[in-house]
């Protein structure tokens, strides 16, 4: 390639794209809830986010999964309030919900 930004863009795609970069980008979180799914020990998140909004009137605005307790933390915004909901990922009950 005679453009030396072609020759760039290129080459960053490559980078970008490799099984290497998608390796460094990994969530330790996001296997550890992708494998507990597989093995049935965990309810899939999709499963688990429809469980959460149905019980709260507001706009969920994030979520997290934590392995060690098999809890998943939905967050969401009703007007000026924050709400956070625990639910366990291996019932699928809330176990928690702090605001209102």
């Amino acid at each position: 390639m005679r453009n030396p930004l072609a020759a760039m863009a290129v080459a960053l795609v490559f980078l970008v794209t490799s099984p290497l970069s998608a390796e460094r980008n990994r969530v330790p979180e996001q296997d550890a809830l992708r494998n507990g799914v597989r093995a049935g020990e965990f309810l899939p998140y999709q499963e688990m986010r429809a469980r959460a909004q149905g019980r709260i009137d507001g706009q969920m605005i994030g979520s997290e999964f934590d392995p060690g307790t098999g809890r998943y933390r939905f967050k969401f915004q009703r007007g000026g309030s924050v709400i956070w909901m625990d639910m366990d990922g291996r019932t699928g009950r809330e176990v928690g919900r702090v605001g209102e």
